[in-house]
């Protein structure tokens, strides 16, 4: 058998009104605005580019003591006493820029030569040809790595 539900006017199911469920909604979106706002995300990401960018200058410095170990302590005649920025792979002009392409043709030291994350996004930020990375050979004979545009760091610089 059938049951019939009757409702008088007066009565009321348990529900939501609309005017709840928009505090609620309105209380989400600040929580989550505080969220955003305290995690900082501009400064984090400014944190993970220098890292990125420390990670490039091991992998160069690196690469530059594989081939002097394979050219019997020789490194790229192309490393000065002079700081020069690192021309990028495939470059068609490295005027005045340390031209690293001993390391990359064949990939037997790199695949190619990282370029600075911030050349990547703003362009006119780095040379045309550079990546945003210099190299110098110093007196001692030891060589040096720099990142040209550190944003957190004072310096991103290593030297073997």
């Amino acid at each position: 058998m059938l049951k019939r539900f009757s409702y008088s006017v007066g009565e009321r199911k348990a529900a939501f009104t609309l005017v709840e469920v928009l505090l609620v909604v309105a209380l989400l979106a600040i929580l989550a605005m505080v969220t955003i706002v305290a995690i900082n995300p501009s400064k984090h990401l400014t944190k993970s580019r220098d890292s990125g960018r420390i990670t490039d200058v091991y992998s160069i410095l690196s690469a530059v003591h594989q081939y002097s170990l394979d050219n019997d302590g020789v490194f790229p005649e192309v490393i000065t006493l002079d700081e020069q920025e690192i021309c990028s792979t495939g470059s068609i002009d490295c005027a005045g820029m340390a031209d690293l392409s001993v390391l990359t043709s064949g990939a037997e030291y790199m695949e190619s030569m990282p370029i600075d994350p911030s050349c990547k996004a703003i362009q006119t930020i780095c040379t045309e040809f550079g990546t945003g990375y210099s190299i110098k050979t110093e007196s001692n004979g030891k060589v040096t790595v720099s990142a040209l545009h550190p944003e957190v760091e004072d310096s991103i610089s290593v030297t073997r």
